[in-house]
């Protein structure tokens, strides 16, 4: 992993005849460190190794995705190596700004934005399955990567809750592996990190635009990727979008694994990240809109 002065590096050497006027830097992703030069190209710097081939495989998917013509932009992937490593990828700068920075008015009023994600998700999940070989793309969400996810809540989380809290969530997950193995699905090439964070929104059309960082794409139920439009967004949107998604299942029934848990599951990994990184959760903030989300369902 560099650091700002070795990316500024980095790109002059790759781009020599570049006039850097402006360089910004956002070093808080999880997987990734994105720097922006003059408002128009993206660098963006895998963080770790099992990122970068995560990474190459993102080319692949953006090159499937694009024969289905989704609305929303897609970042249009170069790569750079150094040492015969990828480096970094730069695509074009999309206009706008992460949709987690505009307010929840501004994006849930205009009914476009539903069917511009219904559209997308659309024709993500419409791409043949068995071109997850050509990626390398594994199913992770095994039962037994959400066992261990309960592992790890009850032991870094749970010790800070009350009673009550812990027996809710315990409850939330007790009935969601009991279900699990009967679950019979058809996997999609799912996005597995559609937030907030990662949709951009336009201020100039007033809407969404694009889509960005599919890092964690995987074979996996379709159902998941509604998992941050729920959290975020809650019920009543999530049902818009679905209401614009085409599939052959059942609406209801996907919809019914998202309220159970797959919406409610982001608040978990939020948690973990802040006391793996010494961070301060905001409690409080956090529970209470896990706690409204769960009242709907139980």
């Amino acid at each position: 992993m560099l650091g700002k002065e070795e990316y500024l590096e980095f790109i002059s050497d790759e781009y020599p005849d570049l006039k850097i006027k402006k360089f910004q830097a956002n070093e808080k992703g999880w997987d990734n460190d994105i720097v922006i030069i003059n408002e128009s190209l993206v660098f963006r710097f895998p963080k770790f190794e099992d990122v970068i081939l995560k990474v190459e495989a993102e080319g692949k998917l953006l090159h499937l995705l694009k024969k289905k013509h989704p609305i929303l932009q897609l970042p249009d992937y170069e790569y750079l190596y150094q040492n015969q490593m990828l480096r970094c990828v730069r695509y074009d700068y999309l206009e706008g700004r992460m949709l987690g920075d505009i307010s929840m008015d501004s994006f849930k009023n205009n009914q476009e934005n539903a069917r511009l994600l219904g559209d997308f998700l659309t024709k993500l999940h419409s791409i043949d399955p068995a071109e997850a070989d050509t990626m390398n793309l594994k199913t992770l969400h095994t039962l037994e990567y959400w066992e261990a996810l309960h592992s790890s809540v009850r032991e870094e989380i749970l010790p800070y809750l009350k009673d009550r809290e812990k027996d809710l969530i315990n409850r939330i997950f007790r009935d969601f592996l009991e279900e699990f193995p009967g679950y019979s699905i058809k996997k999609s090439i799912i996005h597995g990190d559609l937030t907030a964070s990662n949709i951009i929104y336009s201020e100039k059309k007033g809407r969404i635009s694009a889509v960005i960082d599919f890092t964690d794409a995987q074979l996996g139920d379709p159902a998941f990727d509604f998992a941050g439009i729920y959290w975020a967004y809650g019920e009543n949107f999530t049902k818009e979008v679905l209401s614009w998604y085409q599939t052959n299942e059942s609406a209801d029934a996907l919809f019914k694994r998202v309220q159970s848990f797959y919406g409610l599951q982001p608040i978990f990994h939020e948690l973990l990240y802040d006391v793996r990184n010494g961070k301060k959760p905001d409690w409080k903030a956090g529970l209470g809109k896990f706690g409204a989300l769960v009242s709907l369902v139980l």
